[in-house]
């Protein structure tokens, strides 16, 4: 029986960390089990534009906005080419490889939203994009997708990890093992090393029990990542006791261990959903800007 494949959804606009986003996928998703389609929102062309061709004053113009347009679109085209010949030469084949420009109709993110909807396993963007074509995720595009992605893993790229080393933030919840079991059915196990890292704030004496409570988390949690295909000499687990901000000795952690991946459950953004438009979302990224990160839920 034919082995099913996973869909990926590389939300794309020609920048550079667009590219960067397309040798990820290229890099950790195994060319024989996964398809990849490389997704360009362009700009609809404004119906006033019509209307005012009909003008026989802007009529003089027309030749010159059509030919920008023709211009534009060849733009598009020789950047979804390069996203192409990255994947073909990281040893996916052309039929694995698919190109959609589509039209944008609600907007930029629900597009992606409903793209992704369409029998995708993940779906994976860059951090922020500086494309002479437009400048597609400047600003709060991927903070916007947190948001609305809550089916299958989000995975912004900051860029691209030299290693395979991941931190895991772990609270010790089953979003959390599910987000790892998810990132483990997508890529190839091998060579990988996971850190279980959880921070919190120090226990009082004689908080016998939440420390039992905790090891016993640990101990679980490592049985079910060994059934998901890890080995015990992959994993770690470790235990950040502080009294300062939780999610900045996360990242500070993933950044002087090597740890260029960080793995996030679900349930941490439903602990963060009133500041992902504030502060406390935007530090996040921005403390792990050239990581990447994966969402789960």
């Amino acid at each position: 029986m034919e082995q099913t494949k996973f869909r990926v959804l590389l939300a794309y606009d020609g920048s550079e960390l667009a590219l960067d986003a397309a040798r990820y996928v290229g890099m950790v998703f195994p060319p024989d089990k996964t398809d990849v389609v490389v997704f360009y929102v362009e700009s609809k062309i404004p119906r006033s534009f019509w209307h005012m061709e009909k003008d026989l004053d802007f009529r003089f113009k027309t030749p010159e906005i059509r030919a920008s347009m023709t211009e534009r679109y060849k733009l598009v085209k020789e950047c979804m080419a390069k996203a192409n010949e990255i994947l073909l030469s990281e040893g996916f084949p052309q039929e694995a490889v698919k190109t959609k420009i589509h039209t944008k109709d609600q907007g930029v993110v629900r597009d992606i939203v409903e793209e992704s909807r369409m029998g995708y396993d993940a779906v994976v963007v860059g951090r922020k994009g500086y494309s002479r074509l437009k400048d597609l995720f400047v600003g709060s595009v991927p903070t916007k997708l947190l948001g609305k992605i809550k089916s299958i893993p989000l995975i912004v790229v900051g860029g691209i990890p030299k290693h395979k080393d991941v931190l895991v933030a772990f609270d010790g919840t089953r979003e959390v093992l599910e987000a790892v079991r998810r990132m483990g059915a997508l890529i190839d196990n091998k060579g990988y090393r996971l850190l279980l890292c959880h921070a919190a704030k120090p226990l009082a004496n004689g908080e016998k029990t939440a420390l039992k409570t905790r090891d016993h988390i640990f101990e679980k949690s490592m049985e079910c990542l060994t059934s998901a295909g890890f080995t015990n000499d992959q994993l770690t687990c470790e235990v950040i006791s502080t009294n300062g901000d939780l999610t900045e000795n996360i990242v500070n952690r993933a950044r002087t261990g090597g740890f260029e991946s960080i793995v996030i459950g679900r349930r941490n953004l439903t602990f963060l959903k009133n500041v992902f438009m504030g502060r406390v979302g935007e530090k996040i990224f921005q403390a792990a800007g050239n990581h990447v990160v994966w969402v789960v839920q």
